[in-house]
């Protein structure tokens, strides 16, 4: 067994096993091509460019009539940029009278803050942020999230299509007013439904899941489920891995350890085998994290965190052509 000091170990769900107990960016301003200034990109107004005038508060009846009697669409943005947030702000107030921004926030912790205090209807994502996946860790860690979501993106990538799948509202930057207002008349409808029915919020929260799970997979990220939705890790993050019956235990290099219901076989197959090798049948290391190599009584990997992890044998030729 390796020795990882006496950190606690997570366990997000023990009743559910018997485990045991426990970028680049470029972000344009939130406008479409009809609202660009030249000189600077910000959003000066609401001139549609269709024929039968413009919009805004005084056009919007066909929209507005979708909307709640008597009450607005609570709205929160979420964006690491500042011009982008005031430029989506604007946007939201000058086309789309059912919408109430409640609030702004530049990153996870304020939206998570913003979040519990203000009890948005929609939540605006930017779902890269600078991490790159910001957007879905802020997602996962959101337990009973009762928002509807519309994700926003620079990048017409693998997100894209996920949300395409998954019918989960996106919108692309720079944004277009058009599209801006058909996102919001279809969130003015489904949060009135979602009101009105918990099953459609239920399989609403299962879809908007999904699509994550999908993005989620191709940015890197490790999945692990838990009872009351799921966890997003970052695998450049874990030290080594140890079996624990029939589950796996994460050891992260902040010392931190995370208890999963899958076996290590699934982490061998899942992991990326030019950089974690089983070197036990209980153990796989992260040769990123890896020390030293002792024969002492035995063959023994040392981490950088000080663990001793047991090379078996008929391992042993395996992780010496890897290392060396």
């Amino acid at each position: 067994m390796s020795t990882a000091g006496s950190t606690p170990l997570i366990v997000e769900d023990p009743e559910r096993t018997g485990c045991g107990s426990d970028v680049h960016s470029n972000k344009g301003l939130f406008c479409g091509p009809k609202l660009q200034a030249a000189a600077s990109g910000a959003y000066l107004g609401a001139s549609n460019g269709r024929s039968g005038g413009t919009s805004g508060r005084n056009g919007r009846a066909a929209l507005h009539s979708l909307s709640m009697p008597g009450t607005l669409l609570r709205a929160l943005i979420v964006d690491d940029e500042e011009p982008a947030r005031e430029n989506l702000r604007l946007m939201l107030e000058d086309l789309c009278p059912e919408v109430q921004v409640v609030g702004t926030a530049d990153g996870q912790s304020s939206a998570r803050r913003m979040i519990g205090e203000l009890d948005p209807e929609v939540i605006f994502l930017d779902i890269r942020m600078p991490s790159g996946t910001e957007g879905l860790d802020l997602l996962a860690d959101l337990e009973g999230l009762k928002a509807l979501v519309i994700f926003v993106t620079a990048f017409k990538d693998y997100a894209v299509q996920a949300f395409h799948t998954h019918a989960v509202d996106y919108l692309l930057k720079p944004i277009d007013q058009d599209e801006l207002q058909a996102a919001v008349g279809k969130a003015v409808v489904r949060v009135r439904q979602m009101r009105g029915t918990p099953s459609d919020a239920e399989a609403y929260r299962r879809t908007l899941g999904e699509a994550v799970r999908q993005v989620a997979g191709h940015s890197g990220r490790i999945i692990i489920d838990h009872a009351r939705g799921f966890k997003l890790f970052d695998p450049r993050l874990i030290a080594h891995l140890e079996a624990e019956g029939n589950c796996t235990v994460l050891h992260f290099t902040d010392g931190t350890r995370y208890l999963d219901t899958r076996t290590l076989r699934v982490y061998e197959q899942l992991l990326d085998p030019s950089v974690f090798l089983r070197v036990h049948r209980s153990h796989i290391i992260h040769l990123d994290h890896l020390r030293e190599y002792l024969r002492d009584d035995g063959h023994w990997a040392i981490m950088r965190n000080g663990a001793r992890i047991p090379i078996a044998r008929e391992r042993l030729s395996d992780f010496l052509e890897q290392v060396r």
